[in-house]
């Protein structure tokens, strides 16, 4: 290894050409890096000392094996975006030269810093970019119009405006500032130097190297130099096409489809410990292959059966990439006809049925990272009477709730909210709307959510829902049985009971047909349509498991007596279901005090400073009282909301309940 202090014009100024290996990563400098080059050059002209340098940094280069005489090459290990960003520079230089018609200035540029004068086709460049930076690049060295659309052009554009301002430097002296006043420490690594491992640990400016950089990299770093361009061509390109920034999530789901969960921040030291002892082209293939199936999990519309297509895009909607890496194993064998596009297709439904029973049930998404990777192999144990069947046993037993649980959840759960709630709230109506199985395509584009009770109560609505209106808004507002489809949204609002009846009776949606023989909207009301709809949510996601091992979750209370109450892991004795209520919260104020204000601000009819309004107050703490006149449903269902409210799993509250026997007559 020699390192030598030079200027630009020693680097430029003759015959040799730098080429950029396929393991660089592509041109990346954007404005804050053109600017930061501008004002050090500027700065350089306006020094009162012109003996001051300015020091750009090293560049890192290695004699290429296929350098002649006549043409000494360099592969260009590390200094790419900078020797790239000064070319571009110079060829504005040129340009606006020739625009002034100083031709003398324009063909100095020209012959001796930008092109290998008589070299003909790619000799002529004295940098050689990769592919994807290739043609725009040449495209600015050849002065050609119109430009493609490249951030190179991007960077010609910039500093095109900066050399033609009113007050900008004289285009001689900012070229002799580039070429003389530009310092950079030149290192030549000797033919038997790694040039990947020198590339692998330097990093410029805090531009760092993402982890498809290195994957990219350490790949072809071992390949044949003759066989790169050609295997960047027909495998990594179209790979990188395909999945651009999902790239790296993409190489993370490849790896975890072995098995084992990968952190986003170990893909590259996983895959390269993997490696290293395998063939890498054969490696390079076959991530191309699977990643022909990642861009149909995650662009469905690539995927030319109708019924995978409609699947997919089912899965994608519950936004769930954990099972990706599973998913990749399908289709592979689905892809090599192991397993049919009816099996696929079943597959499919079997996921997005336990996702969606998880779902309602309020089990801890955390938990799939480690259910999925796994599961393939564990399914691919159990397949003694199809693929199907052996999945369903496999995921039967990782919290896929029984149809008591997704009962007793579905018509209680809070399903609407921002962002993500709510799309799958959508989701979860649109299926049920679906189920009725329409003549016609339902246009679901056009319907939005509507609150059958409204979001915000008018005196009217406070009237018709009775004593009980403002606990009844604040636990069932968000529930399955006061939310609906419409496309009279806005209209709707928050108009009382039958004047929505009157909207509804017109509506094409059959889960709006419904109301046509209601009299009123209160809480048993909204329960009534809740248990209506949960059994219809039961036939669009049947229970798969062995029906015998199916147990109730304990949610449905009528007829029984506390015992206990398990909160965050400590269980307290009781005597009544107010016990129940006082010891629960008591025990979540002490242990989050800061998540616990999230439920004083949620549910002021339910605990609050002052005990005006409530039926049965008693004192907590210092400064509020709790509503203890609730009926046993209610505390249940108003702990489990509690629990919700501050961010907690749903098993940190469980309650041991026993039967109330009736004293014989």
């Amino acid at each position: 290894m020699q390192a030598h202090e030079n200027r630009l014009r020693q680097l430029l100024d003759s015959t040799q050409q730098y080429i950029v290996p396929l393991f660089q990563r592509f041109y990346v400098w954007e404005r804050n890096y053109w600017d930061t080059l501008w004002d050090d050059l500027v700065n350089l002209i306006e020094d009162d000392d012109p003996q001051r340098n300015h020091f750009l940094g090293s560049v890192v280069v290695i004699p290429a094996t296929d350098s002649a005489p006549g043409l000494p090459r360099f592969i260009l290990i590390d200094g790419q975006q900078r020797i790239a960003t000064l070319l571009v520079m110079l060829a504005v230089l040129r340009d606006g030269a020739r625009q002034a018609d100083d031709t003398e200035l324009a063909a100095e540029i020209e012959q001796r810093f930008l092109v290998n004068q008589f070299k003909h086709g790619d000799d002529a460049y004295k940098l050689l970019l990769s592919q994807s930076d290739r043609i725009a690049f040449q495209h600015l060295i050849q002065a050609k119009t119109p430009r493609p659309e490249h951030r190179l052009c991007q960077c010609y554009d910039f500093y095109a405006k900066k050399v033609n301002a009113p007050h900008a430097p004289d285009r001689r002296a900012l070229l002799s500032a580039t070429m003389d006043r530009l310092a950079l420490v030149t290192i030549t690594l000797a033919p038997t130097d790694n040039p990947y491992l020198v590339f692998e640990s330097l990093n410029f400016k805090g531009h760092k190297l993402t982890e498809a950089d290195l994957i990219r990299n350490y790949l072809f770093m071992r390949i044949p130099t003759d066989q790169q361009e050609a295997l960047y061509q027909q495998y990594w390109l179209p790979m990188q096409d395909a999945l651009g920034d999902d790239l790296t999530e993409y190489v993370r789901h490849f790896l975890m489809r072995s098995g084992a969960f990968v952190k986003q921040s170990e893909v590259y030291v996983t895959l390269k410990n993997r490696l290293a002892q395998s063939d890498a082209r054969a490696a390079l293939q076959e991530l191309a292959t699977f990643a022909r199936y990642y861009a149909k999990l995650l662009s469905p519309g690539q995927e030319p059966s109708k019924a995978l297509l409609a699947a997919l895009e089912r899965i994608n909607r519950l936004d769930v990439t954990t099972v990706y890496p599973f998913l990749l194993n399908v289709y592979h064998d689905y892809d090599r006809r192991a397993l049919s596009e009816a099996a696929l297709v079943e597959v499919l439904a079997t996921l997005e049925n336990y996702l969606v029973r998880r779902f309602v049930c309020g089990l801890a998404t955390n938990q799939l990272n480690k259910i999925f990777p796994p599961l393939y192999a564990q399914t691919q144990q159990q397949n003694t009477a199809g693929f199907v069947s052996a999945l369903q046993q496999s995921l039967q037993p990782k919290g896929y709730p029984s149809d008591a649980q997704f009962r007793a959840k579905l018509r209680e759960v809070k399903l609407y909210g921002r962002g993500a709630l709510e799309q799958k709230a959508r989701f979860l109506l649109e299926t049920l709307e679906h189920s009725y199985r329409h003549r016609e395509p339902m246009e679901f584009a056009t319907l939005t959510i509507e609150h059958v009770m409204p979001q915000t109560l008018t005196d009217e609505w406070r009237s018709h829902l009775g004593v009980e209106w403002q606990t009844t808004h604040e636990l069932y507002l968000h529930t399955l049985g006061n939310l609906t489809l419409t496309g009279y949204n806005s209209p709707l609002s928050n108009n009382q009971f039958a004047d929505k009846c009157q909207q509804f009776a017109k509506s094409h949606v059959e889960l709006n047909h419904y109301f046509k023989k209601v009299e009123h909207w209160r809480k048993e009301d909204i329960l009534q349509r809740a248990a209506v709809l949960t059994e219809q949510a039961l036939q669009c996601w049947p229970y798969f498991g062995d029906t015998a091992a199916a147990i109730s979750d304990g949610d449905d209370v009528t007829g029984t007596k506390p015992e206990s109450v398990t909160v965050l892991g400590t269980t307290h004795l009781v005597k009544n279901w107010r016990g129940v209520l006082t010891q629960t919260l008591e025990t979540l104020a002490t242990a989050e005090p800061a998540k616990f204000a999230q439920v004083l601000e949620q549910y002021p009819h339910y605990i609050a400073a002052s005990p005006q309004g409530f039926r049965g107050p008693k004192p907590f703490g210092a400064d509020y009282f709790i509503e203890t006149n609730l009926a046993a449903s209610s505390i249940v269902r108003f702990c489990q909301r509690a629990v919700a409210t501050m961010g907690l799993p749903p098993d940190a509250w469980t309650v041991q309940v026993k039967p109330v026997i009736a004293n014989a007559e």
